[in-house]
């Protein structure tokens, strides 16, 4: 599971990095990065759903914990009030696991057919 949720983290990032994709790439990035990387999952006894939620959770505290230091960072460097950039990481991660558990999902129902 791990080395999926690393593969998809990788799509994502790539997918933000990427000028004019990154228009594209950043809203619809975990979605894609979700799709692709359950595929290296390799956890057969669980079922769709719960390999989705455990997928989009492990992204989410990946992808929280970068956003976390990103925050501590812009708030000991910036005067941006730190309610606003706290409520911002929060939804983020937020968005981010569960498009990625969304992809997760409708990859496992498309292999299993």
């Amino acid at each position: 599971m791990i080395k999926g949720v690393f593969i998809g983290f990788g799509i994502i990032i790539v997918l933000a990095l990427i000028p004019i994709v990154h228009i594209a790439g950043i809203p619809f990035g975990p979605f894609i990065g979700g799709y692709y990387g359950v595929s290296a999952a390799r956890d057969s006894a669980a079922s769709p759903g719960r390999k989705a939620l455990a997928f989009g959770g492990w992204t989410g505290a990946l992808i929280g914990s970068v956003l976390v230091i990103s925050g501590v960072i812009v708030t000991s460097v910036t005067g941006i009030s730190p309610i606003l950039i706290w409520l911002a990481v929060w939804v983020m991660t937020f968005y981010y696991a569960s498009m990625a558990g969304l992809g997760a999902w409708y990859g496992e129902l498309k292999v299993r057919g």
